[in-house]
């Protein structure tokens, strides 16, 4: 991934040295170059949802043991992050105090688990007693079905299958190159070897929908490509999809407080700082780029902080190549 930015970006400075050779539209070929550089350096690698849990143990067991997903990176007794597909996650995190939110503030965010075995999750989730909110139905002329489940602290999950269908030509593409996620080698979980997700959405409930738009399609650089009647969809990392959904058509109202912090993997969290510390619609946390250490010390994750129009926390996180990020960074592909 690294290797690519980095072609493209000594490209993009010889273009810079060509043109200024040259007085020939100076002014809008310097414009091109600007806004090139900006996209090459936005990358995303993965997204990630920070749920925050009173009965931390509760979370940790549902998420690992009942959903089987892998744990790839731990701060002890405060968070864990689980691969949920081959770039999507969900970090548990107690609510200690230690976090941004609390467990008490509204469970605004959904997940939808990107899957075409839709009726073997059914069951497995029937057998394990989980606390489905809204059974499957036949898909019918329908893009898509699925079922909901509320976790052990309030969030909603969303099993989903999207059909072969006008709505999704472009989305579909996109599924059939993404890997199923199964049941790690040596894992001790009830969930059966053979299920797996291809992907993630993030559903966020903004006030102002044209607002929410122009932010993650001019600002974080993402595309859309569903547009549904009640939400739109758009692509961030290879299998991770921001949903953005109209306030009063989804499973949530807005709100202003939320108990989710939406996660960006980055690997290059300097660059998306100096993109973000002009744009007047991204509220920064801090006045530099902030660093996460591991208890000895070692900087482990740098990490751009803060809120989108609707105040949704905003955090892009790059792991750094040390010794912790291990799990992490080959779950990333790094």
């Amino acid at each position: 991934m690294m290797l690519k930015i980095l072609t493209k970006f000594f490209i993009i400075i010889t273009f810079i040295l060509v043109c200024g050779c040259s007085n020939n539209s100076e002014s809008e070929n310097n414009n091109i170059v600007m806004d090139d550089t900006k996209e090459i350096m936005r990358d995303i690698i993965g997204n990630n949802a920070y749920l925050y849990y009173k009965n931390y143990n509760d979370a940790v067991n549902f998420y690992h043991n009942t959903m089987g997903f892998k744990n790839v990176f731990e701060f002890p007794d405060f968070a864990i992050i689980f691969q949920t597909s081959p770039t999507t996650f969900i970090t548990v995190v107690n609510d200690n105090g230690r976090g941004m939110h609390s467990a008490d503030e509204p469970k605004t965010i959904a997940i939808a688990l990107l899957t075409d075995q839709i009726d073997a999750w059914y069951e497995y989730a029937v057998s394990q007693n989980m606390d489905i909110r809204n059974p499957p139905k036949p898909l019918g002329d329908s893009p898509h079905n699925g079922f909901l489940v509320t976790d052990p602290g309030g969030y909603i999950l969303e099993f989903e299958y999207f059909a072969p269908h006008p709505e999704n030509s472009k989305l579909i593409p996109l599924l059939e190159v993404s890997e199923n996620i199964y049941l790690d080698i040596g894992q001790q979980s009830s969930r059966p070897t053979e299920l797996g997700f291809k992907g993630s959405i993030y559903w966020l409930y903004h006030k102002d929908a044209k607002e929410a738009a122009d932010f993650y399609s001019n600002v974080m650089g993402l595309k859309m490509i569903v547009e549904q009647p009640f939400s739109d969809i758009y692509t961030s990392s290879r299998t991770g999809y921001i949903g953005l959904v109209l306030d009063g058509r989804g499973i949530h109202p807005a709100s202003h407080d939320k108990a989710v912090n939406v996660g960006f993997m980055t690997t290059n969290a300097q660059a998306w700082f100096d993109h973000l510390k002009n744009e007047p619609s991204f509220k920064l946390r801090t006045e530099e780029l902030f660093n996460e250490s591991g208890e000895d010390g070692t900087v482990l994750i740098d990490i751009v902080i803060g809120y989108d129009p609707d105040n949704y926390y905003i955090e892009i996180d790059e792991f750094l190549d040390v010794e912790a990020n291990k799990a992490i960074r080959a779950a990333l592909s790094q």
